[in-house]
């Protein structure tokens, strides 16, 4: 087929690329604008010990402590994926989750474990106000959850969780940046769907 070709198909079903473009477009913008009114939190978590080891011998729990830590902090990360304990925290911050959906209370918290005893968590929120609400709440039940743990155990060389390093910052979007990108997006599926339509009503 030459351009010559190509170029009268495309002419044909203009509308199609155009209205395609223009749909990538607007719901570039509503997402832009929606995105630019919430809020992204972090904070870290770090693993500490209630007592230490009280011995005149061979002190075996510095040596393994690193690995329990370690262990711990993969706990502490996988409780942060449960849809149970993230509604726990927004119950505890005083926020309503019961639009949520169980996969969107699953990925609520984005949870990182960057060292042996030192938890990165990143999330959302809509008001500033909010993000500094979550903030002790997940130290709260975090803290809650291992008490519970330590009730369990006659050794009191056991977990604690300690929150720091809060950081909240407004979203950002480069508008105009997004439009763009959208717009090309918008154009290249609408001359595919263009020559699709083409194809299929010959």
């Amino acid at each position: 087929m030459e351009l010559k070709e190509y170029y009268k198909i495309l002419k044909r079903n203009f509308s199609v690329a155009v209205y395609t473009m223009i749909v990538f477009v607007v719901a570039a913008y509503v997402w832009s604008v929606q995105a630019s009114q919430t809020y992204s939190a972090s904070l870290v978590l770090d693993i500490t010990r209630s007592e230490t080891q009280n011995t005149a011998d061979y002190r075996y729990d510095q040596f393994y402590r690193l690995q329990a830590d370690d262990k711990f902090a993969e706990t502490v990360v996988e409780w942060l994926k449960t849809p149970g304990v993230a509604k726990e925290i927004f119950d505890k911050a005083g926020i309503s989750a019961d639009q949520k959906t169980m996969r969107q209370l699953e990925k609520s918290f984005q949870a990182e474990k960057v060292s042996s005893n030192l938890i990165r968590v990143q999330y959302s929120a809509q008001t500033d106000d909010e993000a500094g609400k979550i903030a002790p709440a997940v130290q709260s039940i975090l803290s809650g959850k291992t008490e519970g743990l330590n009730a369990g155990t006659k050794d009191p060389n056991w977990f604690q969780v300690s929150m720091g390093n809060l950081i909240v910052l407004k979203n950002t979007q480069n508008l105009w940046l997004n439009l763009g990108l959208a717009a090309f997006a918008g154009l290249f599926v609408g001359i595919l769907l263009a020559f699709g339509k083409h194809y299929v009503s010959e």
